[in-house]
């Protein structure tokens, strides 16, 4: 299994593991409420990958820059 971190905001790749390499509790996972792990976690059987929702520093730069753009449902395109 993969595991593969993008940005939840601007889409972009930020990196990925191995299942070998990191388990659910190692990355704190399991400390997520099931609303949480639903917002941010997503498994796809077909690829046997995780797909995690994470910010990019691009866009928490931006965010903070301009808090405004937290109010906008796709805040950066």
């Amino acid at each position: 299994m993969n595991i593969v971190y993008y940005c939840r905001h601007c889409k972009s790749y930020m990196g990925s593991l191995s299942a070998a390499q990191a388990t659910p509790e190692k990355l704190g996972f399991t400390a997520l409420n099931p609303e949480e792990y639903a917002a941010c976690i997503n498994y796809v059987a077909r690829d046997d990958t995780t797909y995690v929702k994470t910010v990019c520093e691009y866009c928490e730069s931006a965010l903070a820059q301009h808090q405004d753009l937290q109010l906008s449902q796709t805040p950066i395109q």
